[in-house]
């Protein structure tokens, strides 16, 4: 686990791709690494914290491609989850199972203890010294396998399986209560939650709702636990939180989700909790520090020979140890 007690003087650095050449330096930095807002950006390099290599700029500087662009922060991140396994390696993308409580890339309070940043470091240590891009991502609270892209081409082929939905993806769910059948699906269309303040939080809406997009999910019977139900989840479409919205809207939603299945005052606090440094994993509902949703598998064409590929990951130990405590009728 990470310690994010004690801030720690980091200098971190980025330097300007050829898309964000010509934009102004509090543009490409507003934009680009949203963890702050654009007035605080603009606080920051009026304080000095920001330069434009090794330069101390103004927030209406060009930048150019090539520009190093450094930020000293004392950082003061939430622990998390480390236990990063890699799980296959070769010239055009890396394999790896992201555990639960590890953020995928920078956002809100965590910038270094993120799955791409660690990553990054491993691959170093291995003696990888090129650049890793996320072809996707996983929630901070999900398990499982990833696949991440070593080269700008592999990259570009991933994505856009993704965004075709090619890629055959399978999830494990432990769910409140016992749905009924052994298969079922849900579908409809998600979009934001009216109902709530959370801006986040999403829900099944009718067709027409501002913002709606089809989701499907299929889901089958695994294994039958105390007042809970392990699901294999089969999403047919990729939405942002697609398997906790379906699971939620029929009321079963997954063990330990802090979002869906409760009211927004709990997620607000569990938020201001993080955001005060707090463990993230210290603020456990039913019993479980994070939600138990685990991506176990991930198949998609080969980058370079188009073959298909399929990578599994098992579940972690937080995940079956919470199976296993619990009582099966």
């Amino acid at each position: 686990m990470a310690d994010g007690a004690a801030g720690v003087a980091t200098t971190l650095q980025s330097k300007v791709p050829s898309r964000h050449a010509g934009a102004t330096l509090l543009d490409y930095l507003a934009g680009r690494f949203r963890y702050q807002t654009r007035e605080r950006w603009q606080e920051l390099i009026g304080a000095g914290k920001v330069t434009v290599n090794g330069q101390a700029p103004v927030a209406g500087q060009v930048v150019q491609q090539g520009n190093v662009v450094s930020y000293l922060v004392v950082l003061h991140e939430p622990p998390v989850n480390t236990d990063i396994a890699i799980l296959h390696e070769e010239e055009t993308f890396v394999i790896a199972a992201k555990p639960g409580n590890l953020p995928s890339h920078a956002d809100g309070n965590f910038i270094t203890h993120t799955f791409i940043h660690l990553l990054t470091q491993e691959l170093a240590r291995r003696g990888w010294t090129g650049l890793v891009r996320l072809a996707h991502r996983l929630d901070r609270e999900t398990s499982g396998v990833m696949v991440v892209a070593k080269t700008k081409d592999a990259h570009r082929r991933l994505m856009q399986q993704f965004a075709d939905g090619w890629v055959g993806k399978e999830y494990l769910a432990v769910v409140r209560g016992r749905p009924p059948q052994d298969r079922f699906e849900v579908g409809g269309y998600l979009g934001r939650d009216p109902a709530s303040t959370i801006s986040i939080r999403r829900t099944v809406v009718a067709a027409g709702s501002p913002g709606a997009q089809p989701a499907k999910t299929i889901f089958i019977r695994e294994r039958d636990l105390k007042d809970a139900m392990l699901l294999r989840c089969l999403p047919k479409t990729g939405r942002t939180n697609q398997i906790r919205v379906h699971l939620a809207s029929i009321g079963h939603p997954v063990i330990g989700d802090k979002l869906y299945g409760r009211t927004d005052e709990e997620f607000l606090a569990f938020i201001a909790h993080v955001k005060a440094g707090g463990d993230p994993a210290g603020a456990a509902v039913d019993g479980a520090a994070r939600h138990l949703l685990h991506a176990e598998k991930l198949e998609f064409d080969h980058p370079v020979t188009g073959l298909r590929v399929s990578f599994t990951a098992p579940p972690p130990m937080d995940f079956t140890r919470w199976i296993d405590a619990t009582t099966t009728p």
